[in-house]
């Protein structure tokens, strides 16, 4: 019998279950939505428990697709989310309140005490929200982490409290060093013992308790989201990069295992911890991407789905003239810029929805130029472009895309390229694949080669950030 691999992969809206084999093919996936709650003003949460439910509910639909069992399974591997934040108690393992989102802007005031206080801290990290969570919690005997130390705690039965390098980074609390912060944590008096270990992104971490999964699979994988599409695209070598399109867009480039920052708005992050070592990346994220055309479809009243938005931008040869900014929770890489709003300019009478759908199309597209721009210095101005995500299926986008970098684009045969690469990556964890065999595993459904030149490239982008800027 082929050895499977199953990967549960928690995403902000999404909660996907995928099984493959460690010769790459797909087997069987499935998904269950994750609605999210807005209490207030920037504010951003989840039902923990719901999501665990979902997880499992598509784990059991993926097997059962597959005709197969977990005790079929060689290992599992656990992709999140990454910064988000979840209290449980420590005997019963149940979620002391909502699961906090990492887009939840709740904690910027505090961001900026700590930062007042010379300690690190950024409006979106756990760092700066773990306190009320705790305070609305109450006394008990807490532990917390991200939706992926929550899945893996309640996977194993209370057998494994861990997290990797990867999510580890963006909590706000880890010393950049393989350890907690020790200075952070006497700062705001929380006790170490409340925090997840850290383990290498692969290898065997812990095991699925039979009575909650049904078998005592070896978990093998745990990587953030974003980090596990990279072995999907091949691996974590220096000056590889790939990009992930869905609710958001995230460009990440491996800078291998020394860090590099081309500038101070793309800083250093953990890209995964293997063998003991760490290999680190840059990250630039167009905060909403995929939601932002999602808003100009059906939240202005558009279009009736997103999918007649794309349509009629692949109908339309350029926007009329309109600009829009997709920066509607704030304006990410490279400029950093948590206040900004998103922006339509260039409004005339002669404006028709078609012109507004290809101006979202190609904000996210020249969106992404600029980060790649940004990146240049660590992947040059050759390289093709590997994506993935819901809204890399789209051929007008992908086009926009191509044009707007001067670059080919290579969209991954799998489009649930995050969870395939956390299959991947708990076959490298239990042994089953090395570094060759994962570069074996990328391959690519299409490549969209540009259509307009250099120059005219530069001239588009041009006129669009002189209307949006």
């Amino acid at each position: 019998m082929p050895e499977l691999l199953l990967a549960l992969d928690v995403g902000t809206t999404t909660a996907r279950a995928l099984l493959a084999e460690a010769g790459g093919a797909v087997l069987a996936s499935a998904s269950r939505p994750i609605a999210t709650l807005h209490p207030g003003p920037g504010r951003a949460e989840q039902d923990a428990e719901a999501v665990l439910r979902a997880t499992l509910d598509a784990a059991r639909e993926t097997l059962a697709k597959a005709g197969r069992a977990p005790a079929d399974l060689a290992a599992v591997g656990v992709t999140s989310q990454r910064a988000s934040l979840v209290v449980w108690d420590r005997h019963t393992g149940e979620a002391a309140g909502p699961m906090v989102l990492w887009n939840d802007l709740s904690g910027s005031g505090r961001a900026a005490e700590m930062k007042a206080a010379g300690l690190f801290s950024w409006p979106q990290m756990p760092s700066c929200k773990l306190e009320a969570a705790l305070a609305a919690a109450g006394p008990g005997d807490w532990l917390w982490g991200g939706m992926e130390s929550f899945l893996v705690w309640r996977l194993s039965g209370g057998g494994a409290h861990v997290t990797d390098i990867s999510n580890a980074w963006l909590s706000g609390y880890y010393n950049f060093a393989g350890a907690w912060n020790e200075p952070i944590l006497a700062w705001q008096g929380l006790s170490e013992a409340m925090f997840p270990r850290i383990v290498d992104s692969c290898g065997r971490m812990g095991f699925c308790d039979k009575a909650v999964f049904g078998a005592t699979t070896p978990i093998t994988a745990l990587i953030g989201d974003q980090q596990a599409g990279f072995f999907a695209h091949g691996g974590v070598a220096a000056g590889t990069w790939k990009a992930t399109f869905g609710t958001s867009g995230v460009i990440i480039a491996s800078t291998g295992e020394a860090p590099a920052s081309p500038m101070p708005t793309l800083p250093p992050e953990a890209l995964a911890g293997l063998g003991g070592k760490p290999f680190f990346c840059v990250e630039g994220m167009i905060i909403t991407a995929g939601a932002a055309i999602d808003w100009v479809a059906q939240g202005l009243g558009l279009f009736p789905s997103t999918g007649a938005l794309l349509a009629a931008a692949e109908a339309t040869p350029d926007a009329g003239g309109v600009a829009f900014r997709p920066s509607l929770q704030g304006l990410g890489a490279p400029h950093a810029n948590m206040d900004a709003a998103g922006l339509l300019a260039g409004l005339h009478p002669g404006v028709t929805p078609a012109h507004l759908a290809r101006a979202a199309v190609d904000g996210v597209a020249f969106r992404a130029r600029e980060i790649a721009e940004a990146m240049t210095p660590l992947i040059g101005r050759d390289a093709p472009l590997g994506v993935d995500g819901g809204l890399a299926a789209s051929p007008v986008f992908l086009q926009a895309l191509a044009d707007a970098l001067s670059r080919p684009v290579k969209r991954h045969t799998v489009q649930e390229a995050t969870a395939y690469g956390a299959a991947m990556a708990a076959g490298f964890g239990a042994g089953l694949l090395d570094e060759a065999a994962l570069a074996q595993r990328a391959t690519y459904a299409a490549v969209v080669e540009p259509r307009i030149g250099a120059d005219e490239a530069e001239a588009r982008y041009r006129a669009w950030a002189g209307k949006v800027y």
